[in-house]
């Protein structure tokens, strides 16, 4: 039996919505990730601080890897983050001074870091390339190490909250929602990263969603030693 041809109107009609609606969502989240973000409109920042230790396992050549200093965190970047998503690439075409590069090489130690943190991060922060390195600086500069990650010569297995504690235990003003641990997926999980919640005048804030994304699920995982 045909339908009423009433119907047929109201369908397509529903239909013509459904699909604008996915291109409109679509085309959001496009927006959020390309280098059309409007440098400067952000939420909050993310420090990532990488256990390089775990990175020179996998990468031993790395510029980090070779030289005759061994680091333990170092930083991976000052990430501009929005409540749901972040910014990427945006349309800033300033170029990072030689002096900044050699300058911030005790806590990013591979020119190629620098400039692709710039690149990717620092362009959407609103900052001039010297000002922005130089809130990476504090940024770090706010953050306690501790103590067993500060000259650990011996692999540990820990578990991730226990990780989160010792931050929290050498920075009391941290909480433990400022903070996300970040594993390895291949064989048995290495920490990677630890990711602190910054707000723009760099006090410890809650992470947003994105910001969680990967976070270890891990019970234990391996910490490896600084050598």
């Amino acid at each position: 039996m045909s339908r009423p041809p009433s119907e047929h109107p109201l369908k397509t009609a529903a239909l013509l919505l459904l699909v604008l609606l996915t291109v409109s969502a679509s085309a959001t989240a496009r927006h959020r990730h390309s280098s059309d973000a409007a440098p400067g409109a952000f939420d909050y920042y993310l420090l990532s601080l990488s256990w390089s230790p775990a990175f020179c396992l996998s990468e031993p050549g790395a510029a980090e890897c070779t030289g005759a200093r061994r680091f333990g965190f170092i930083v991976h970047g000052l990430w501009p983050q929005y409540e749901e998503g972040w910014p990427e690439n945006c349309n800033v075409h300033e170029q990072v001074p030689d002096s900044v590069v050699s300058g911030i090489s005790d806590i990013m130690p591979a020119r190629g870091l620098v400039y692709h943190e710039w690149s990717a991060h620092g362009t959407c922060s609103g900052l001039h390339p010297t000002d922005f390195f130089a809130l990476v600086r504090s940024a770090y500069g706010t953050i306690a190490i501790p103590a067993p990650f500060s000259g650990t010569g011996q692999q540990v297995e820990q578990a991730p909250a226990a990780i989160t504690a010792a931050f929290v235990h050498a920075n009391p003003r941290l909480a433990a929602s400022s903070i996300v641990i970040i594993c390895g997926a291949q064989g048995a999980p290495r920490l990677r990263e630890v990711r602190i919640c910054l707000d723009r005048s760099l006090k410890p804030r809650a992470c947003g969603a994105a910001a969680v994304r990967g976070e270890c699920r891990s019970a234990t995982l391996i910490v490896p030693p600084i050598r």
